[in-house]
């Protein structure tokens, strides 16, 4: 009986071994008729249904005798292998049967992600780039990254942002660094341009901006997005054009929220405005906050680049408070360029670029003063040590830094049932590290009790949180990234 078994074996591998392979899709099988294990016929659109989607391609599972294969599952990624089974009498399976995942996990094969399925629904397979299982410190994950260069440029082309996110209902808007916006569902990936006129607010801008002999002006553009729920509104920040002094600052653009249409206007910018700076330095994170508005302000590197300093009562360097009607007073003082902002009841935490290291994450309290650009804990680009890295009693310390710089970014407290051990952990994105840092905060939220890594691969620019709990993040390189919990989750 064994030997009989051998030869079936090696006589079906050698049947399958073919000089030409076809991958499965719907329009590779149209001449294929198929059977199911109920003995319904499978031909044509049909096959849709049985069509598995791997890590490996897609795949049709078939029910074979126990000769062929002993665990009576056959996995076949070719129009050719699945044609020579169905010959031999395989029937086909259903691929998300029992009995099919343990074959495929037997064998090494990992099969998307359902709700990762349902979004290739409305957007092209080759879209997508998948890595599972990635090693988090409380959870693993699967981090999905789906191809919008279609629509937004790279950040390689210009070191300008891709795009920014943010959660509304079920959908995903993704806010172009020039102003285009386009929306994502997140049931079935329905893809979708949402008409506006912010990308022409943004081109009459006139941007043109050299530092130290260097064309900058394809930096500027969109600071963030951030949606009031409360007020249904969305808040755009972004580099805007004084036309009068022929200079430019930081502003702050409104529109009401509506699906279809988002017509923005000018409603605010800071008393700051320079011909030439570094926008990258420029903060812009807006959140809303006590009947008004939060927002970040950076130096515009104007201490480095050109040796400027920085006065108490100019907006750089600020974080403002804005009310309803616009008007701002500033909220704490002495950063430097503060990337990220989120606000957990009445406690507000920032993220903010070091120089040449000390990355921080700041608890921002009114009135109080951080210390840049005397105290840092790093070096200037020249490596020179001058910053005080002991903040004097006068300035606040960081609960936490970060030396070497990752390119600290966004930052969001998570709450979801996803990932149900994280929940309340602060999440820190990174560009040049490109990794989220999940970290804990002590029972008296003042310090920082643990520090985990989830390695995304990409630079990340912002970060949100969808509807179902899973991350949804801007990446630097046109990625919308989606972050889900594995299958082979920690127990």
């Amino acid at each position: 009986m064994k030997s009989i078994r051998l030869v079936l074996t090696v006589f079906f591998l050698i049947s399958f071994c073919s000089n030409s392979s076809t991958p499965i899709s719907v329009s590779s099988l149209n001449d294929i008729v198929g059977s199911t294990t109920n003995k319904i016929e499978i031909s044509n659109s049909n096959w849709q249904e049985y069509i598995g989607k791997s890590n490996d391609g897609n795949f049709v599972a078939l029910r074979v005798d126990s000769e062929i294969d002993p665990d009576g599952v056959l996995i076949v990624f070719s129009k050719e292998d699945l044609k020579n089974g169905i010959e031999e009498g395989g029937r086909v399976m259903n691929p998300l049967d029992r009995n099919v995942v343990d074959k495929m996990a037997v064998l090494g094969i990992i099969p998307l992600p359902v709700d990762i399925l349902s979004l290739q629904k409305n957007i092209e397979p080759s879209k997508f780039s998948i890595e599972f299982n990635v090693q988090g410190d409380f959870h693993n994950s699967d981090v999905t990254k789906i191809d919008f260069t279609e629509y937004f440029t790279k950040y390689t082309s210009g070191l300008l942002p891709s795009f920014f996110v943010e959660s509304i209902h079920d959908e995903i808007f993704m806010f172009g660094g020039m102003g285009n916006i386009v929306k994502m569902s997140m049931v079935d990936g329905t893809v979708q341009e949402v008409k506006t006129n912010l990308n022409q607010i943004i081109q009459d801008q006139e941007y043109t901006s050299i530092v130290k002999g260097s064309d900058y002006s394809s930096r500027m553009g969109l600071r963030d997005s951030s949606f009031d729920e409360k007020n249904n509104l969305i808040l755009i920040t972004a580099i805007k054009k004084d036309f009068t002094k022929n200079c430019f600052t930081l502003g702050v653009l409104s529109a009401e929220f509506n699906t279809a249409n988002l017509d923005f206007s000018w409603v605010y910018n800071i008393d700051d405005c320079y011909e030439n700076f570094n926008s990258h330095h420029a903060g812009g994170r807006i959140k809303e906050f006590n009947d008004g508005y939060l927002l970040t302000v950076g130096d515009f590197k104007l201490p480095e680049d050109f040796k400027l300093e920085i006065g108490e009562e100019s907006h750089l360097g600020k974080i403002l408070f804005l009310d309803r009607g616009w008007n701002s007073d500033i909220y704490s003082s002495g950063h430097r360029n503060p990337q990220g902002l989120v606000i957990n009841g009445e406690t507000i935490l920032s993220t903010e670029h070091g120089p040449f290291g000390g990355d921080e994450l700041n608890i921002v309290l009114q009135g109080r003063n951080y210390g840049w650009p005397s105290s840092a804990y790093g070096f200037t680009y020249g490596l020179e040590n001058i910053y005080e890295l002991d903040h004097d009693a006068k300035y606040e310390e960081p609960i936490y830094f970060f030396t070497p710089s990752i390119g600290i970014s966004e930052l969001t407290i998570y709450k979801g049932s996803e990932f149900p051990r994280w929940n309340d952990f602060i999440f820190i994105t990174s560009l040049k590290d490109m990794t989220i840092y999940t970290l804990k905060l002590d029972s008296g939220g003042t310090s920082i009790i643990h520090v985990g890594e989830i390695y995304i691969g990409e630079r990340i620019r912002d970060i949100t949180i969808a509807k179902d709990g899973r991350l949804v993040l801007a990446g630097d390189l046109g990625s919308l990234i989606v972050v889900n919990r594995t299958d082979k989750d920690i127990p």
